[in-house]
């Protein structure tokens, strides 16, 4: 059966009012309380870059009215980040309540501070932090570092009242807001990714899997369950430690900050290897998953029908060719907490167990299925008629064909697809992109199908806009945020000087402005 909690449909309607009257507005007609098209805005992952690119998307979208006509808005690794401090506003907020503008402020500011010299300074707490998961018998990997590292750079310990993800439902549960969606991958430590992984989503009320109808509450997240049931209680994470669980990938430029260490300061760096070599054992959890976070299983013991998902249909992620071919001489370090980080991404498939019988769901960034998150707002019970894109990957741009996460998510929707439990996307047509004349945005849809959404793209950046288009003031180009070779690079570490946030800031909110 379909199923969507009690509270999302509490919330959804109540928004349901305000997209029909901002759609109205924008139609300039009144729409049928029953016409109320259902739109979903998504944002890819690129870390950093991606969440500096949302906080400009946020501002042309809310500029043009169009934020007040979305549903939903689903997240992945570094969009993830972005949305975790809109909903913490009295990190940035005068009056408790989220704002687009003023979050943009503060991650710029945080931005700007942010960096190897950062983590460096924080890393013995960053242990301490570690050890008392340790304490308390929960599991830790490289992905607790990262998490610890993203909540010092958002000041998140020591300015926030907002610690966890179900502390965030005073701020949706207004309405004022698309509902929030934020994604990982759950896999198996010894399968390759392409044999078995499952789509999760959380909110600020539950989380669960984008394929099984089952959730469960966010405080229950780190309980150990049986059956459906919460064996042993345990604290909901704060938010740091999610925020670096949905965008793990990340956290291997964590080695740009320790092999700096290692030359720079030898002392502390013998400390780092001693205090790697304490927490050794707990990295076996994720053995062959270094970037990836062990939580308990939700479906412990339940019998389920499940899926082996994209069985050998899928290529090798390309966004993680760029990890598996780094070289490194921090042979000490790689080994204690990115064990087989080399072969990560090679893994030989192997047989995926049944979930039920897994203690743990090992999770990771959903990015290395494909870098969009189409599954929760496809999902059934909440399909969408109209899905906005937003690609700031660093494959979405005038190098590659921008059309690839969208191609991955067609094929993912087309295997998940049974009987009249079907995720509906259209078909992407590739003949539609010339790369030497990119578009600003792009429309795909399935005009036999009237059930299917039609899909807006937005990539990275549009190479025509030269000038802001409400005044004179230069506007940089395509080659100025190239995500390769400058500071918008996915996993560079470096602080962003405050004019390079706000160059790919103002970019993002000129290409939503201009449609």
């Amino acid at each position: 059966p379909l199923f969507r909690s009690p509270k999302e449909e509490e919330i959804v309607a109540k928004r349901k009012e305000i997209c029909r009257s901002a759609i109205s507005k924008l139609l300039g007609k009144a729409v049928s309380p029953n016409k109320v098209p259902v739109v979903s805005i998504t944002a890819s992952g690129g870390g950093f870059r991606t969440m500096t690119a949302v906080a400009g998307i946020m501002q042309g979208l809310q500029g043009t009215g169009l934020l007040d006509c979305a549903t939903y808005f689903a997240s992945l690794s570094g969009s993830t980040w972005y949305l975790s401090n809109l909903f913490c506003p009295d990190l940035y907020s005068k009056d408790g309540k989220p704002d687009i503008n003023q979050c943009a402020e503060y991650l710029k500011e945080c931005c700007s501070q942010m960096g190897t010299k950062k983590f460096i300074a924080n890393f013995l707490g960053y242990i301490h932090q570690l050890d008392e998961r340790k304490n308390n018998g929960l599991c830790v990997s490289a992905v607790d570092l990262w998490g610890c590292y993203l909540a010092s750079v958002f000041k998140l310990p020591e300015k926030t009242g907002t610690k966890t993800l179900s502390q965030q439902c005073c701020h949706v549960e207004t309405a004022e807001w698309p509902f929030p969606l934020y994604t990982a991958l759950n896999v198996q430590s010894n399968v390759a990714r392409e044999k078995f992984h499952q789509w999760m989503e959380f909110t600020p009320f539950e989380y669960g899997f984008c394929t099984h109808r089952m959730s469960m509450k966010d405080d229950d997240l780190e309980g150990r369950k049986c059956k459906g049931v919460v064996c042993q209680e345990r604290d909901e994470p704060d938010i740091g430690y999610m925020m670096g669980l949905w965008g793990s990938a990340m956290a291997v430029s964590l080695r740009e900050a320790l092999e700096f260490l290692k030359e720079d300061d030898h002392t502390l760096w013998d400390k780092v290897v001693a205090l790697m070599v304490k927490f050794a054992e707990f990295v076996k959890i994720a053995e062959l998953r270094p970037l990836a976070a062990a939580l308990p299983n939700m479906l412990r013991g339940i019998a389920v029908d499940w899926m082996q998902s994209n069985a050998n249909k899928v290529q090798a992620d390309r966004v993680f060719t760029i990890i598996s071919e780094q070289e490194s001489d921090m042979k000490q370090f790689d080994a204690l907490l990115f064990p087989s980080a080399s072969s990560e991404f090679l893994l030989v498939p192997d047989k995926a167990k049944r979930v039920e019988d897994e203690e743990f769901m090992i999770l990771t960034d959903a990015g290395i299925d494909f870098n969009d998150p189409i599954p929760p707002v496809i999902k059934p019970e909440r399909r969408s008629d109209v899905i906005i894109v937003f690609d700031n990957s660093a494959l979405s741009s005038q190098w590659v064909d921008p059309f690839q996460q969208l191609d991955l998510a067609a094929k993912w929707a087309k295997d998940h697809s049974v009987g009249e439990d079907a995720y509906k996307f259209p078909k992407i047509d590739h003949s539609k992109f010339d790369k030497d004349n990119i578009q600003e945005c792009y429309v795909f849809e399935d005009e036999d199908d009237s059930e299917c959404p039609i899909v807006v793209l937005f990539p990275l950046c549009n190479p025509k806009l030269k000038r802001d288009p409400d005044g004179d003031k230069p506007m940089p180009g395509q080659d100025e945020v190239n995500p390769f070779a400058t500071c918008y690079g996915t996993f560079h570490l470096s602080a962003y000087k405050p004019e390079e946030f706000d160059a790919l800031r103002s970019l993002c909110q000129s290409n939503v402005k201009r449609i």
